[in-house]
């Protein structure tokens, strides 16, 4: 093990792994200013209604991940992020 890099130690409490970006950058991410502006103009605006939208906008990126942005959205708009919601 001697000679190995991949770990780094933290004062010699323990072990500092290196930070590393994980996963693919967010495809909704851009669209987060207009959706939110949709739901405070229209606070009971559909999902279904947001994913039309933001797709005539040019979002070519999948349901879940938009769903989860507006969920997040809605969320933080009641003071409660973690609130689930039920959207007709």
């Amino acid at each position: 093990m001697e000679g190995s890099s991949h770990v780094t130690p933290l004062d010699g409490a323990g072990w500092n792994p290196r930070p590393r970006g994980v996963g693919r950058p967010s495809i909704v991410a851009q669209y987060a200013p207009q959706v939110a502006e949709w739901l405070r103009e229209e606070s009971d605006l559909s999902s279904a209604e947001i994913l039309r939208r933001v797709r005539l906008a040019g979002y070519r990126g999948g349901k879940s991940a938009l769903y989860e942005l507006v969920r997040r959205l809605r969320g933080s708009s009641l003071g409660n992020p973690d609130q689930k919601l039920v959207t007709t």
